[in-house]
This record gives C-alpha cells, structure tokens and sequence, in this order.
C-alpha cells in the first residue's frame, strides 16, 4: 500500500455528499481487498466528514480560486505581522473578514447547489476554519489537501491538525512561503507580486459580487416586508369588518327574537278572536232557532 493510493482513493471519496460517503467508502474498499488487503483496511478507517469540513472540501473543488484568494491573503498577512507593519495589517485584516464572510456566505449557496443545504452554525464552521487556514500556513495546506475530516479552530497562533485530513497528512508549505518566527522573510519576486495582485483582484471581485448578491437579498427583503404590512393591514380590515358584521347579527337576532314573541302574541289573541266567533255563532244559531219556535202557529 502506498500513501499516494490512499490518497487517491481519500480524495475521490471525500468529494461525495456526506450521506454517500460511507457507503461509498465500504464498497471502494471491498474492490481493493483483493490486491492491496492493508489499502482496504485502511480505506475502511477513513471517516465521514463534518458537515463544515465537507463543505471546505467542497469549496476546495468548486471555488478554487476564492479559497486560494484568501489563502494568500493570509500568507501577505502573516508576512505583515513579521514586519510590525500596523497599517498593512489592519487593512489586510478588514480584508480578512470580508472574504472569509462572503466565501462563508457563497458556501451556503453550493451546499444547496450539491443538494446537502446546510444551516447557519456549520457556515460559522466553515468561517471559523477558513480563519485558521489564514494564520497557519499548515493549515491552509491541511485545508488544501480538499479532504478535511473535521472543522478547524485557531487557538491563539496554533492549529490543532491531529486527524483533522484523511489518506495521509497535508503535503508541507515550502521552505520560504510563509515566514518563521525571528527570521525576516524575502520580499516578494515581482512575479509572485503580480500573481498575488491579480488573486487578490479576484477577492476584490468576489467580495462585490457578494456584496450585490446581499443588496439584491436586501431589496428583496423590503418587497416582502412591503407585502406583509399590506397582508397585515388587509387581515386588520377584515377582522374590523367581520367585528362589525358580528355586531350586525346579534342585533337582527335579537330583532328577530321581538318579532317571533310578537307573532306568537298575536296569534295566541286570533285563537281568542276565532273561538269567540265560534261561540257568537252557536249563540246566533240557538237565537234563530228559538225565534223559529215562537213563529209556529199553536
């Protein structure tokens, strides 16, 4: 078995979603267990990685030059830190953040875009990684390798990098890229200069377009709270209105109730009227009778 194989075999598999990882893993290892039986043993050692370590990994594929953007900004930054150089520093600082939030930001957009959508406290993750791969050359290394098993934090100036890249460790910075403590590093070649100009006018750009991305979230936003109000004052109204119609019935039930004890009052005095004709007319009847009687000749 060789590193380089399991390297091959990490960096395929940690390019998957997390939820085909293992599956993946196992059946990549159970192809190998014939020829290579250790590649297999240690291919099936290989972890599934953290929601944020899997999207730096993902960013590392798919957003190359942003991550590399600011990689570099970290290196300039450490640099600058070498040279006590406290405006530069501040300013690369302000630029630090920026990019970190925009990249953090944009990683959410590629989760949904892979269809993995994430929720706020991994993008934190992916920042908070992100910063340490900027004040630590070996973890920008680590992150470069695109087969993070777990988040990264800064503690201070240190990393802690212990299990933190499957299939073998992160290939190390070369000598004079990153400067060590006490020594003065090297100004940069002209070349690297204008490399590091263009790179950082892609940050510049990426950090626009981040930026328009969140005026059009924010315009967005105010339509919709334009809408709300009118869905709000609209449901206000017809709660108003339906209050008022509320109103409105009980008094016709309540009018209603008068008129139904009125008709009944009124029919209970036209029974009374009809049984008094009937009697009036029993009585006109016996009379007629009588009068009959008296009327026969003795």
């Amino acid at each position: 078995m060789t590193v380089d194989a399991l390297g091959e075999v990490a960096t395929e598999l940690y390019g998957l979603r997390p939820d085909e990882f293992t599956a993946a893993r196992n059946a990549r290892a159970q192809a190998v267990a014939a020829d290579d039986r250790a590649l297999a043993a240690r291919i099936r050692e290989l972890r599934r990685p953290s929601p944020a370590a899997w999207l730096v990994n993902q960013l590392m594929r798919h957003r190359n030059d942003e991550v590399e953007a600011i990689l570099e900004l970290g290196a300039e930054a450490r640099e600058a830190q070498g040279r006590f150089d406290a405006a530069e520093l501040a300013e690369l600082g302000r630029q630090r953040r920026r990019l970190v939030s925009a990249l953090a930001h944009e990683a959410g957009d590629l989760a949904d875009e892979l269809g993995a959508a994430v929720r706020t406290p991994v993008l934190d993750e992916v920042a908070q990684t992100l910063q340490a791969a900027m004040s630590d050359a070996a973890a920008a290394d680590a992150v470069r390798t695109g087969r993070l098993v777990r988040a990264l934090e800064a503690v201070g100036v240190e990393v802690d990098l212990s299990d933190a890249v499957a299939g073998g460790p992160a290939p190390r910075t070369e000598p004079g890229d990153t400067a060590r403590a006490g020594e003065t590093p090297a100004r940069p070649s002209a070349a690297a200069s204008k490399r590091r100009r263009a790179e950082r006018a892609g940050a510049e750009r990426a950090v626009a377009d981040a930026e328009e991305r969140a005026a059009a979230a924010s315009a967005a936003l105010e339509a919709l709270d334009a809408r709300l109000a009118d869905a709000e004052r609209g449901h206000r109204e017809l709660g108003t209105r339906r209050d008022e119609l509320e109103a409105e019935l009980r008094e016709v039930e309540a009018e209603l109730a008068e008129a139904d004890r009125a008709t009944r009052s009124v029919a209970r005095e036209r029974d009374r009227a009809a049984r008094a004709v009937d009697a009036a007319e029993v009585d006109a009847e016996e009379a007629r009778e009588a009068l009959d009687a008296l009327e026969q000749p003795e």
